[in-house]
């Protein structure tokens, strides 16, 4: 099946692109395509989704088609043919 990704703000930085579609496996999970994606792109981006060796950094948000999904709970998030995912990080600042 096929998946729209977006990405925001510092994702799209380390990614170098705005947007892709991704081929990913029947019943595949936002877990699944989050590991995906860490291997396409390497320690750049792992960077982003963890802040340490098995958590998610707590500033990393996801939304499958406008809504957010908890990326702690990915495993649980069944995604769909045609779902457009978004991936980006919080802004924070003074």
């Amino acid at each position: 099946m096929r998946v729209k990704v977006l990405y925001l703000g510092l994702v799209r930085n380390k990614v170098g692109k705005r947007e892709e579609e991704m081929e990913i496996k029947e019943d595949s999970s936002l877990s699944d395509l989050l590991d995906n994606l860490m291997e396409t792109y390497g320690e750049n981006l792992r960077g982003i989704f963890q802040s340490d060796e098995h958590r998610l950094d707590p500033t990393f948000i996801t939304t499958v088609n406008g809504t957010f999904r908890d990326p702690f709970r990915g495993g649980e998030v069944k995604l769909k043919d045609g779902d457009i995912i978004a991936l980006m990080t919080l802004i924070s600042g003074g």
